[in-house]
């Protein structure tokens, strides 16, 4: 997804202020470019959201999986508690009800998510270990990892088990 210069500073003004001690201040990703993201903005066309979104095969116990993650959702800290993370979450859902068994992420405000259907999972993750400042491979982790959480939109059902993200991790 190609933004122009001056959407791009924006976002990374909006990333950065959500995420102000881990962010890169040069780039608009944290360790692999979304594949796609929805932006949203007030009526005077303001940035004030963003979600990142990656779509990709897991595997959970042993069978492959469909899952739309979301990545770095965040809203304009000026005006939060507004109902726009919601709407956000919302638009994931409307763009997950194809090919897609679970919108899955990680989250540091269980509470947000709990209320659009969200639940907390306690799986032994696999993925690839990408270190987010030099942008390098650095091993492979195996863990549980406190804020997993999903939301079933397909047919199938979550099980408790091993998640392998066949990736790196949110």
């Amino acid at each position: 997804m190609d933004l122009s210069e001056e959407w791009s500073t924006l976002l990374q003004e909006l990333l950065v202020a959500s995420f102000p001690e881990v962010y890169p201040k040069d780039r608009l990703f944290f360790k692999q470019i979304p594949q796609g993201r929805v932006l949203a903005f007030t009526p005077d066309n303001q940035l004030v959201g963003h979600v990142g979104l990656d779509y990709r095969m897991m595997n959970l116990n042993g069978k492959p999986i469909r899952v739309l993650g979301i990545i770095d959702l965040c809203v304009s800290p000026a005006i939060r508690s507004q109902g726009i993370a919601s709407l956000l979450i919302s638009e994931v859902e409307r763009m997950a009800k194809v090919r897609v068994d679970f919108v899955l992420l990680f989250a540091d405000h269980e509470e947000l998510y709990n209320k659009n259907g969200f639940k907390t999972v306690s799986n032994t993750c696999k993925w690839l270990k990408i270190d987010h400042e030099t942008l390098t491979t650095v091993g492979v982790g195996t863990q549980k990892v406190e804020g997993l959480m999903i939301k079933e939109v397909g047919t199938l059902p979550w099980e408790e088990g091993e998640l392998d993200f066949l990736g790196y991790l949110y």
